[in-house]
């Protein structure tokens, strides 16, 4: 009987434009609430390589870990009350992960694979630049004690993990980033009516590699960073669309927390 070869799985992805020198995302322009508009963006296929096929994915290697952590949490509300149970487990998972001597957890966000609700970021993106980093450390923890952080080594990790079930559709991938340059990255201006942030986004380069883990559940993490003091880059990162996906498949929940991290 002949065996059937291991298939690598592929996906779409939608990186930045490269000739787009000002990419903007605008949300609720000119007073249409609900209303968001993104640059364009230029779609590929790429590989996706399993981590559960490598053991040399660590959170001090490619600042990206992926990690078995069962919560105690059954139902994440939206009302919060989760918070009193899953804050703790996920600073103590960044703690051990990441050696961080302290953690402020500051955001989480519930996503869901459907038109009604907040809906998984589809483009290839870090959530902080340069700027808008060490803004958010202020906003967190005000100007005396966000002056003394910025004294030492500090951060910002994100914790994801599905929730409910299984991921089956748009699973978060990253791309590698012991294989991507600083050329790749380009700053995005996300304009609001009241106020202005930025992201990063990153453009195309066929020397990318993506790393996701297949079929992840809600008893696995990934923890991985998204700003750093000394200048680390941010760990690219995508939801993306399998161009294989099981029949009826039900789409992805998961909710990621953010926090900002100090070093010793």
């Amino acid at each position: 009987m002949q065996v059937a070869e291991h298939m690598t799985p592929s996906a779409i992805v939608h990186y930045q434009m490269a000739d787009d020198a000002t990419p903007q995302i605008l949300i609720d322009p000119n007073g249409e609430i609900d209303t968001r508009i993104d640059p364009a963006y230029e779609p590929a296929t790429i590989e996706l390589h399993d981590a559960r096929d490598s053991a040399d994915i660590s959170f001090a290697s490619h600042g990206m870990q992926f990690v078995s952590d069962p919560t105690a949490v059954a139902a994440f509300d939206a009302d919060r009350s989760f918070r009193d149970v899953y804050d703790p487990e996920v600073k103590t998972l960044i703690k051990r992960v990441s050696g961080a001597q302290e953690v402020v957890i500051f955001d989480h966000t519930v996503r869901v694979d459907s038109d009604t609700v907040r809906r998984p970021a589809r483009h290839v993106h870090g959530d902080y630049s340069a700027q808008s980093g060490p803004a958010r450390l202020c906003e967190v923890l005000g100007d005396e004690t966000a002056a003394e952080w910025s004294k030492g080594h500090y951060g910002i990790v994100n914790v994801w993990r599905p929730i409910a079930y299984p991921v089956e559709t748009a699973p978060l991938a990253f791309a590698d980033p012991t294989a991507v340059v600083a050329e790749d990255w380009t700053n995005v201006d996300i304009i609001y009516p009241d106020r202005r942030g930025q992201i990063t986004g990153l453009k195309r380069n066929d020397a990318h590699r993506w790393v996701y883990m297949s079929a992840m559940t809600p008893e696995e993490a990934v923890v991985f960073t998204t700003f750093d003091s000394r200048g680390t880059p941010a760990v690219a990162h995508s939801a993306v669309d399998l161009t294989v996906t099981p029949e009826n498949a039900k789409p992805r929940q998961s909710i990621e927390t953010r926090a900002l991290v100090r070093f010793a």
